[in-house]
């Protein structure tokens, strides 16, 4: 997806006026932005932006609103409930695809799958394949996680109905659906595997990498279109926030602002939430620092064409349709 140039043209000239204004002096626009889950680590690039002031420097009036699923982000974003919203690289291309959903990728922040499998070393999971005839607890259905595991099954040749999905709590707390035998694994995030595995010696927690882009960040073209300059603030205060964090040395401060600022899970215990932080933020640097943020075109390339083979979308598309990177070029300009 390519905003126009009459679009980007109309942006700069206002642009340029504002730009002459003192900051103080400028009316702040309103940018509302939805996680799909509750307040973790995993959404540290937004929250420790909005921590530090640095979406109120690029003069928008912030808000964060914790979700319920990577697909009701999704939805309240095509409602025009939200500026945006971060959902799964699957499921939004499944959706986009399939249902003809009015949105864009503006940026990806999770370069690999967030997600892990999380089983006990009693009856341990070693291997997708090993999921079938389980029941497996995710925190949505329908969304980014569930998305994750069909087409993981998939590849492996499985039908994802094999597989008896329940949801459950979007935290290491549901490895006690395990332990009580109401569950074989569950599928949680970077967060959730680094807690539960600092807690206790008997987790067993494998990567679901299904070469897809991670997550994203979703937006309508048509609100792109009309007010490009919001979405080129947001991405370069975000990526200054994830920068920031990747290259720190010490994440306490960071860590420090966030908890002033959110109520984030996990922050009760310092080593545990810097490990969780340095986990999160070698996902959003794992193609290159360069690439933070930025879709990159042939890990989309090979999510279109892969998601096609396995039935997964109806129809060939060409990646370049899914995703825009112009407004992060601006961003990394300005």
């Amino acid at each position: 997806m390519n905003v126009t140039r009459r679009g980007f043209m109309q942006s700069a000239l206002g642009g340029a006026v504002l730009l002459s204004m003192p900051v103080g002096a400028r009316a702040a626009t309103t940018f509302n932005f939805i996680t799909p889950f509750s307040f973790s680590l995993s959404f540290a690039p937004v929250l420790y932006a909005a921590a530090a002031g640095y979406y109120e420097a690029e003069g928008l009036d912030m808000t964060i609103q914790s979700g319920k699923g990577a697909a009701l982000a999704a939805q309240m974003t095509i409602a025009k409930q939200m500026d945006s919203g971060r959902t799964g690289g699957t499921n939004y291309i499944v959706s986009r695809v399939n249902n003809d959903a009015p949105l864009t990728s503006i940026a990806t922040i999770a370069q690999l799958s967030p997600f892990f499998l999380i089983s006990s070393e009693a009856d341990p999971v070693k291997a997708v394949a090993d999921v079938s005839g389980r029941t497996v607890g995710m925190a949505s259905l329908g969304g980014s996680m569930e998305a994750t595991l069909d087409l993981m099954l998939s590849g492996a040749d499985i039908s994802p109905d094999t597989v008896n999905k329940v949801k459950v709590a979007d935290s290491a707390a549901s490895y006690a659906l395990i332990e009580a035998g109401r569950a074989g694994a569950f599928i949680g995030n970077t967060s959730s595997m680094i807690t539960a595995s600092s807690a206790r010696d008997d987790v067993v927690a494998i990567p679901m990498d299904d070469g897809m882009p991670g997550q994203v960040y979703v937006a309508r073209p048509d609100e792109i279109e009309a007010n490009p300059d919001k979405f080129v603030a947001f991405l370069k205060a975000t990526h200054k926030s994830a920068l920031e964090i990747v290259e720190a040395d010490d994440l306490a401060p960071i860590l420090d602002a966030i908890g002033g600022k959110f109520d984030v899970n996990g922050l009760s215990n310092m080593e545990t939430a810097q490990k969780d932080l340095r986990a999160n933020s070698e996902n959003w640097a794992a193609k290159g620092k360069d690439n933070i943020l930025r879709n990159v075109p042939t890990v989309w390339e090979h999510a279109a064409s892969t998601l096609f083979k396995t039935g997964l979308i109806d129809k060939e598309v060409a990646a370049t349709d899914l995703y825009t990177n112009d407004l992060l070029d601006r961003a990394l300009k300005g």
